[in-house]
């Protein structure tokens, strides 16, 4: 199951311009019998209804789980996730945040903050997000893309081309 919400989501954030790696790395605590498993189908259903581009009946899904499993960090990135293709990033800023919270670990909620951030123009943050989940991943390819978006976007061309070499560098390794 892992691997089925790490390639989904990751082609998810790749669709609209929020690459990141989405491999969850959380479960669910057993002490929560009967709403582990449900918890965990809500997942699964919001995660396919992502992947149909049916972010409305995605969120729901992903709500149900979140009034389940307050803490379970990745219904709350996969939230932001679909937030983000509805184009309302500050809500998905919150979402990551949460996420961020609750697992401050993990760098896919830091690189995709970073990148709704950046569609709200708020480049200097968004930098601090990309910074961290680099931080927390160093070979991280998508996060130092998009650290190169937002350092070209705030006309720091060496940098960002330096951003943007090591994003390739490392994107060529895999």
């Amino acid at each position: 199951m892992k691997k089925f919400y790490a390639l989904l989501a990751c082609l998810i954030a790749v669709s609209f311009a929020a690459p990141a790696f989405a491999a969850i790395n959380s479960t669910i605590p057993a002490s929560i019998p009967g709403k582990a498993d449900a918890a965990d189908r809500y997942m699964d259903k919001g995660v396919t209804l992502t992947g149909k581009k049916d972010y409305v009946e995605a969120l729901a899904e992903f709500d149900r789980a979140i009034e389940l499993y307050p803490d379970f960090a990745p219904a709350h990135y996969d939230k932001g996730i679909a937030l983000s293709a509805l184009g309302r990033d500050a809500d998905a800023v919150k979402e990551y945040d949460k996420a961020i919270e609750l697992d401050p670990n993990d760098p896919k909620p830091y690189n995709n903050k970073g990148s709704a951030l950046g569609r709200l123009g708020r480049l200097r943050e968004a930098l601090v997000s990309f910074e961290r989940a680099i931080q927390l991943k160093p070979d991280y390819a998508n996060a130092y893309y998009n650290k190169y978006v937002a350092l070209k976007s705030l006309g720091r061309r060496r940098e960002a081309r330096a951003a943007l070499e090591m994003a390739r560098k490392l994107g060529e390794g895999k």
